[in-house]
């Protein structure tokens, strides 16, 4: 049983489908409870896996703990598996209750990590997990350092991209006229949740900087999120009209987009390991990114992708506009972020990992009570 914040667009997200397409190959049942709606559901369902909401009022509902709760004795899971704040906190809560296995996730270095009270209830709430699994390293010694686990108790399992689904080899490139994007244009994606998380302003403001310097460049935003208006007003402030900035809003044709695109931007202020990253490298696009999270540990600047530091438009400018002006840099740095992807980051490597944790002997994982 795998409990989740929302069905919407984002990387957790993303990794839940794999989760779920894995469960499937290995002959496994899966179920799916949430906390938000969004466009993943239906394919969700088309998995012909049962998904069933928690709550519309997130944490602020005391009766989505008696739901999952009931869901777990009507769907009697082996393990349950819980990813991001709410549904740890409701979905392990429920779990140890029921007295089910208990895994969770940690994706993020989520700032209210600092705040000792809410770390401390978090950390009472997953106390005696069977595992406690962080996307990277750097995340691990995050949760450890402000509490939620000890570190030696966290297990890094790194995600991964399923290098079937994406393969520049095979995918055939998104038409981006129909936005109105020139074929010419050097066109830079900055793809992911409009959140404060991401920062689209930093991004939006690099953009201004190069618009000037680069009539070629064309820059593209995919993703919808609770700051879509701030950002598509701080567009418009900053001069950029629709024919140098793009908002596709939710796309599902990833693949196919990245296939379209020139450069991949990450201009986040915190991240574990971004999906979206990962699966720009897998299409060999080449990738500028902020320096945050588990990122420093999968590009070496300069090497296989760019980093600047968070906010910090000016650089992020600088190395957009490397690139934009490079095509051999383009193409030399893309390639090394494929292969850095095969050789470490494939999704095979993560679920044979994960089931390995779902299979162990319950006393072989669980993390002390003390």
């Amino acid at each position: 049983m795998y409990v989740i914040d929302s069905l919407r667009v984002g990387g957790a997200e993303t990794l839940l489908l794999d989760l779920l397409d894995a469960a499937r190959r290995r002959g496994d049942a899966a179920r799916v409870a949430y906390f938000t709606p969004g466009p993943l559901e239906p394919e969700v369902v088309r998995r012909g896996v049962e998904a069933t909401r928690l709550s519309r009022h997130g944490l602020r509902d005391p009766l989505a703990l008696f739901r999952a709760l009931r869901l777990m004795r009507a769907w009697d899971p082996d393990v349950v598996h819980t990813h991001l704040t709410k549904s740890d906190l409701v979905g392990q809560l429920a779990a140890r209750l029921s007295k089910r296995r208990r895994v969770l996730t940690l994706h993020n270095t989520d700032p209210w990590r600092k705040n000792a009270i809410f770390s401390g209830i978090y950390r009472e709430i997953t106390r005696g997990a069977d595992a406690c699994l962080a996307v990277t390293s750097n995340v691990a010694d995050y949760v450890a350092e402000y509490g939620g686990c000890d570190r030696s108790a966290i297990e890094v399992i790194q995600n991964g991209v399923d290098l079937h689904r994406f393969n520049a080899g095979h995918v055939p490139p998104m038409d981006l006229s129909g936005y109105g994007i020139p074929d010419d244009a050097v066109v830079i994606a900055k793809i992911g949740r409009l959140s404060e998380q991401k920062d689209h302003a930093n991004f939006l403001l690099a953009a201004s900087q190069l618009a000037e310097r680069y009539p070629q460049a064309h820059f593209l935003i995919a993703g919808e999120g609770e700051l879509s208006a701030d950002i598509r007003e701080c567009a418009r402030d900053l001069g950029l009209g629709d024919d140098r900035v793009t908002f596709t809003g939710n796309l599902r044709e990833m693949p196919e987009l990245l296939a379209a695109v020139d450069i991949f931007t990450l201009a986040s202020r915190w991240e574990g390991l971004p999906m979206a990253l990962l699966e720009a490298m897998a299409m060999s696009v080449p990738v500028v990114s902020t320096a945050v999270g588990g990122i420093p540990d999968l590009i070496n600047d300069g090497e296989n992708g760019m980093l600047v530091q968070p906010s910090d438009p000016t650089a992020l400018a600088e190395a957009i506009g490397h690139l934009i002006s490079d095509p051999s840099a383009r193409r030399r740095l893309g390639n090394a972020g494929l292969e850095t992807v095969r050789t470490r980051y494939s999704s095979a490597a993560m679920t044979d990992r994960l089931w390995s944790v779902y299979s162990r002997p319950a006393s072989a994982v669980r993390i002390s009570d003390d």
